[in-house]
C-alpha cells in the first residue's frame, strides 16, 4: 500500500472501530429484520447470524493487528506508539463485539 505515513497510522488506529461500527449495524439490522417477519420463525436463526458476525469481526481485527505487527521494524519515533495504540484499541474492540454478543443467549430474541 503506498500513501503517507499519516494515512497508513490514521488506517491502523481507525480499522478496528470502523469493523466493530459495521459489525454493530450488521447485526441489528440483522435482528430488526428477522424479528419483523415472524412468519421466519428466525428466533434460531439470529444467535446463529451474530455469532457468526462476531467471528468474522474479531477476525478481521486480528488479521489486521497480525499483518500491523508482521511487518514491524525497529520503530522509529511515533511507529511503536502507533502499532501499540492499535493493538490497545484492537483490544478493547474485541472486548466491546464480546459485550455486544452476550444479550443474545441472556435476552429472549424479538421479545
Amino acid at each position: 500500500m503506498t500513501g503517507s505515513r499519516f494515512t497508513r497510522s490514521f488506517l491502523l488506529l481507525f480499522s478496528a472501530p470502523l469493523v466493530w461500527a459495521m459489525h454493530f449495524l450488521a447485526i441489528y439490522a440483522w435482528t430488526a429484520v428477522l424479528c419483523e417477519r415472524p412468519e421466519w420463525r428466525a428466533e434460531r436463526i439470529i444467535p446463529w447470524g451474530v455469532v457468526l458476525a462476531s467471528a468474522a469481526a474479531i477476525g478481521v481485527i486480528a488479521a489486521i493487528n497480525l499483518r500491523a505487527w508482521s511487518r514491524r521494524k525497529e520503530p522509529d519515533g511515533n511507529a511503536g506508539f502507533v502499532q501499540m495504540t492499535a493493538a490497545a484499541l484492537g483490544l478493547l474492540i474485541v472486548i466491546a463485539i464480546v459485550w455486544e454478543t452476550l444479550p443474545v443467549f441472556l435476552v429472549p430474541v424479538c421479545g
